[in-house]
């Protein structure tokens, strides 16, 4: 199985110069638990709740931070035809629970795949195992 048949074929997005704040905002409102972080109409990187939580750690005024300052640069990802195993792999390895997905040239993010992606396909698949 493969991440083209369990990622979210839609992105959620912030510009670099978001404020924190505003980025919480949003990951609040979508129901997600990271954006993708654009600079200059390009990925940049990736802003986690795990971010947002490092920087309330730090004493950072959330309107006064941006995305970019907070995010995970060059994170790792993930290409669809990526075996769900490498991913898991990959997230364990990088000690993250998102990865965006590229596109094949690397250009674009053109999803996401989050650990509750992947623990929802190993229920599904233990319940036709069982």
């Amino acid at each position: 199985m493969n991440v083209r048949s369990i990622f979210r074929p839609w992105v959620v997005s912030v510009d670099g110069d978001d404020q924190l704040a505003d980025a919480a905002e949003r990951m609040h409102n979508e129901q997600v638990g990271s954006v993708v972080v654009m600079v200059g109409g390009r990925f940049a990187g990736i802003l986690t709740e795990r971010d947002l939580i490092r920087a309330i750690a730090e004493g950072v005024d959330p309107r006064g931070a941006t995305a970019a300052e907070y995010m995970t640069a060059t994170p790792a990802a993930v290409h669809l035809d990526a075996d769900i195993h490498e991913v898991a792999s990959t997230m364990f390895e990088f000690e993250c629970r998102h990865l965006p997905v590229l596109s094949e040239d690397d250009t674009q993010v053109i999803g996401m795949v989050s650990i509750r992606d992947l623990l929802g396909t190993a229920i599904r698949l233990a319940g036709r195992a069982g």
